[in-house]
């Protein structure tokens, strides 16, 4: 499992087009860790691109907060108390702190407007 990331990077590097060198990065640094425990470099803080630290935060979220045959989607709240927890270890903690923020605004935008959260993801979604 550990090996794809590295994969990932060395098949996109070689491309001049700057899109596949920052999904490059992407591929290469979306595993690594704020603290260093992360993976293929054990890279740590702003030692990690912002490519990279953006999408571990988007992985993380997205599996979470996504039905699969092997789990059910977590709550909001849920997910929240996680990044809260692995603030400053697992993820950057500034972005952390832009994702409550923005999720702190979603929630209360859906919530105003339209009722609650998963009626509103449905609605979207169809």
């Amino acid at each position: 499992m550990k090996g794809y990331a590295k994969l990932g990077y060395e098949l996109l590097n070689h491309s001049e087009r700057p899109i596949l060198k920052a999904a490059a990065i992407i591929a290469g640094e979306h595993h690594e860790k704020w603290d260093g425990s992360g993976y293929p470099h054990g890279l740590i803080g702003e030692d990690i691109h912002i490519y990279g630290r953006i999408t571990a935060i988007a992985d993380v979220f997205d599996a979470l907060g996504t039905e699969r045959v092997y789990k059910l989607a977590w709550s909001i709240e849920k997910i929240i108390a996680l990044f809260k927890e692995e603030k400053g270890k697992h993820f950057d903690p500034a972005l952390v702190d832009l994702l409550q923020g923005s999720v702190d605004l979603s929630s209360w935008f859906l919530q105003q407007f339209v009722g609650n959260f998963h009626k509103a993801e449905a609605l979207m979604c169809s």
